[in-house]
């Protein structure tokens, strides 16, 4: 009897593995039992996104990845033009953020980066007038842009040069970024950004929040969860930091309340403090904005996602040119032949700022910036889940309610897209034979999204890092380290360097 159980569980044993090899004998990723794809994603997270290019590459564009039973990890990546045109812009309804990226990403709170539907449609409507055609938000934009320019980042760049030290230039572009997005903000400045280069635990606290986010994306739902239960791990680490940024978001709000209570001021009296707060306190009832609700839940979801979007805006893009410029130096000599067309003969080390239509001058820098975003995009995936079953122009059949990533990191390294140099720095590519940026397809160039979701920052992005560049690069030399290891870490949601970019800075002659 014995024998006879044993003889049929291992015979049970044959089947299933046979089974197994016969289903995927023409895979290039092994599914096992159980556990499906998940022991070669874990083998190659110190390479995610690579490793993820080289699945789309060797299927058509788009792969099924297949995770553990009873997981939450199965999930669809794409790069494929037409698909990502037909998942943002054609067919977008049925492609939301979902309920499963909401708890990932509960700490967001309810605001544009998690809402789906009505909600979200509500909260553009209220934010794009603050961020379109708003002279007050424009003229605030201006302001502190400069003050954050001449106050903090060239004051900083002069001392390092004093000193003749190395710097982390991608710490130093990490601080300008955060400092910027929270006057835009919050109205406060936290001044991480000076010369004794402090320690901020709340940018800490942001900084552990984002790892712990990622962590929950590649993890089964019931790992995290019993973490967060038992508050272990990445769980503990992001309880505690929500809790640091908590503090700090609710006392700027409390303190602002305080503020416009005391003085008394009306939305006409705030021309010199229109930050995203301020505005939104003080406006008037009966608006959009005023529907919603002035509560400092509501504010503080709104600043949350305002100050993750935006305090790695500029400076992933920005570390990333400045370690593509160093190591092309003929593509920084075509930068500079094109500022000194475009920038005063002798302006001293002063700041230089220029409207956004002067800006429209600079095609190379635009066209090296494009190009840098291109091979290495802020977010690298965009995630999407589906609502209801559909068919992907390419043939591949989604389910409903199944997760989607689009892989701008794949589609920058896409031949089929950009030809066989797609791996080259080439800035020349973005430039039409009339010396205008080219026209590409936004299904094929999407670091700021597209469609509906669009990112409402795109022309501020733009502003800022053309703004910090042209005051780096036409007044300093900026000069890479010798011998260190520059390469893309798998720790944050945005696409920062594992080691930081360490720099020599020197004025230039």
């Amino acid at each position: 009897m014995t024998v006879d159980i044993l003889v049929t569980l291992v015979l049970i044993v044959l089947y299933l593995f046979l089974g197994h090899w016969y289903r995927n004998r023409n895979s290039k990723v092994k599914v096992w039992p159980v556990v499906g794809m998940l022991p070669t994603l874990v083998s190659n997270v110190d390479r995610i996104f690579d490793f993820l290019t080289d699945l789309v590459k060797l299927n058509g564009g788009t792969f099924k990845f297949q995770g553990p039973w009873f997981s939450s990890l199965n999930f669809v990546v794409t790069s494929h033009p037409v698909n990502i045109n037909h998942i943002l812009c054609r067919n977008h309804e049925n492609y939301g953020k979902g309920q499963e990226f909401r708890e990932i990403f509960e700490p967001f709170g309810e605001g544009l980066v998690t809402s789906d539907s009505h909600v979200w449609k509500r909260l553009r409507k209220v934010l794009q007038p603050f961020t379109k055609n708003n002279k007050k938000y424009a003229a605030y934009l201006d302001r502190i842009l400069r003050q954050m320019v001449e106050g903090s980042l060239i004051p900083v760049l002069q001392h390092v040069v004093r000193l003749g030290t190395e710097v982390d230039l991608e710490d130093l572009l990490h601080r300008f970024d955060y400092d910027y997005i929270c006057l835009l903000t919050l109205g406060c400045n936290p001044k991480t950004l000076s010369v004794e280069f402090p320690v901020s635990e709340t940018l800490k606290a942001f900084e552990g929040v984002e790892e712990a986010l990622l962590y929950r994306n590649f993890v089964p739902k019931m790992v995290w969860r019993l973490q967060k239960w038992i508050q272990i791990g990445e769980e503990k680490k992001l309880s505690k930091g929500l809790k640091t940024v908590d503090d700090f978001m609710y006392g700027c709000i409390s303190s602002r309340r305080k503020e416009l209570r005391r003085s008394g001021e009306t939305e006409a009296e705030v021309d010199d403090q229109f930050d995203l707060l301020t505005a939104f306190m003080v406006e008037e009832e009966g608006s959009d904005m005023s529907e919603l609700g002035k509560s400092d839940k509501f504010l503080r979801d709104t600043a949350y996602n305002f100050i993750t979007a935006g305090m790695d805006s500029t400076n992933v893009n920005l570390t990333w040119f400045f370690w593509l410029i160093g190591t092309h130096p003929w593509v920084e000599n075509k930068i500079m032949e094109e500022m000194k067309a475009n920038c005063p003969e002798s302006i001293d080390g002063k700041m230089l700022y220029f409207s956004g239509e002067e800006l429209n001058k600079f095609v190379y820098l635009h066209a090296a910036l494009c190009e840098t975003m291109r091979l290495y995009p802020t977010v690298p995936l965009n995630n999407k889940t589906s609502v209801e079953a559909d068919v992907l122009p390419n043939g591949g059949h989604i389910g409903p309610n199944t997760r989607i990533f689009i892989s701008m990191y794949s589609m920058g390294r896409s031949e089929e897209i950009w030809g066989e140099d797609c791996l080259e720095f080439k800035p020349e590519r973005w430039i039409s034979e009339e010396g205008k940026i080219a026209y590409k397809p936004t299904s094929t160039f999407v670091p700021f999204g597209a469609g509906p979701r669009v990112c409402l920052g795109k022309d501020l992005c733009f502003k800022m890092m053309k703004t910090v560049a042209i005051n780096v690069v036409w007044n300093y030399q900026v000069e890479l380290v010798e011998k260190q290891n520059v390469v893309m870490s798998s720790k944050a949601i945005a696409l920062h360097t594992e080691h930081g970019l360490k720099v020599r800075i020197k004025k230039r002659q």
